[in-house]
């Protein structure tokens, strides 16, 4: 069935998103791993930055050509293994590590720092298995959802693969209102700190 775009999901991701392109103002060449609907690239063209997806979906591709933005469909592994060396200066990779194994996150990132260029920044998002929401519902309704990976174990992932981790922090774009923040203030000192971001994010560097 084809997707019908909401005019409401742009409003969504413009909102999600735009905090990260701050990190990739300096690349003048960005792939977005995943790019599903083009939200992204969208952000990034209007932020007069040259972006493209690659995306294994056709409909999803079709979709983001329609307004205007490239995008290559096919597998992103093998996508990245044709890519010559030094092809691009920054990435982003946002909700898809959960769908994988840790040794294919690894070759991920490995495959990744081959297409970049010295110092090219890499902007990773996922979703926090540390808020308890995430935990007992929204991640694992999610057939596809492999595992979590805290920044901990990223962390670990890009170091192996010659990335060096310059920022990571939790994430929410829905900032919760004061009387449903003190609740969650209570809830955490007296049962864990368990009422979090919904995401995190993970800012690395290719090493030279």
């Amino acid at each position: 069935m084809m997707h019908i775009p909401d005019p409401r999901e742009y409003e969504v991701a413009m909102r999600y998103f735009k905090p990260f392109v701050q990190y990739l103002r300096d690349s003048q060449r960005i792939l977005d791993v995943a790019s599903g609907q083009g939200h992204f690239l969208q952000i990034l063209k209007e932020a007069g930055l040259n972006a493209e997806g690659i995306e294994v979906d056709a409909e999803l591709c079709e979709l983001t050509r329609s307004k205007g933005l490239k995008v290559t469909q096919g597998n992103f592994f093998e996508f990245l293994r044709s890519v010559p060396g030094g092809t691009y200066d920054g990435a982003s990779v946002s909700h898809i590590v959960e769908h994988f194994l840790p040794v294919q996150i690894e070759e991920l990132f490995a495959l990744l720092h081959k297409a970049m260029k010295p110092g090219a920044p890499l902007v990773i998002i996922t979703p926090n298995i540390a808020n308890m929401r995430r935990a007992v519902g929204d991640f694992w309704r999610d057939p596809t959802h492999v595992r979590p990976y805290p920044i901990s174990a990223l962390s670990k992932l890009l170091r192996r693969t010659g990335w060096e981790v310059v920022k990571s922090d939790e994430y929410t774009d829905r900032r919760p209102s004061i009387s449903r923040s003190i609740t969650y203030a209570i809830r955490n000192a007296l049962l864990g700190r368990y009422w979090v971001g919904d995401d995190l994010y993970v800012i690395a560097r290719r090493n030279a």
